[in-house]
């Protein structure tokens, strides 16, 4: 059986748990897809296609990612179009786990078939959230340790920009 995932998100930008997630994922499912939200209320600082693009340069390494793409929509009508029955989902805190049950209950609903496996972050990146990489860089922080080397640099252009308007 051939096992295809979609792991959804916004990836403002993709971080070391985001792809602590992913990389366990790729060894357990034969193709992934991720799929990254338009996302507009949460305001990201990267655009679809900037996140599109980083996403890929971070996941390069990894052989079974189908595709990344860009949504803007319900995830389960995402998962239904692209005939997948399995959604990835990261648990970093009971905080988490407690939305995205709910969360998998309604998309339950909506797509039958959806089925949500949730991961664990790994201790080791389970403090890290893009919000909290984005906090950081706002107050002149360090963030460069919870990002790809690519991904910081990126970021920090990006940053820099922002703060020159």
């Amino acid at each position: 059986m051939n096992k295809n995932a979609i792991y959804p998100g916004t990836f403002d930008p993709i971080t070391y748990g985001h792809l602590d997630i992913i990389t366990r994922a790729s060894k357990i499912f034969d193709h992934i897809i991720i799929a990254i939200s338009e996302s507009f209320h949460k305001k990201p600082i990267f655009n679809l296609k900037e996140r599109i693009k980083l996403t890929k340069i971070a996941t390069s390494h990894l052989i079974n990612i189908k595709k990344i793409i860009g949504f803007n929509d319900l995830v389960a009508n995402l998962a239904k179009q692209e005939n997948s029955k399995v959604l990835i989902r990261g648990v970093r805190t009971i905080f988490d786990f407690d939305y995205e049950i709910k969360l998998a209950a309604i998309n339950k609903q909506i797509y039958p078939h959806l089925e949500s496996v949730f991961f664990l972050s790994s201790k080791e990146v389970s403090f890290i959230s893009s919000s909290f990489v984005k906090e950081i860089a706002k107050y002149n922080g360090n963030f460069k340790p919870y990002l790809p080397k690519k991904i910081y640099f990126a970021s920090l252009k990006k940053l820099n920009k922002l703060s020159l308007k």
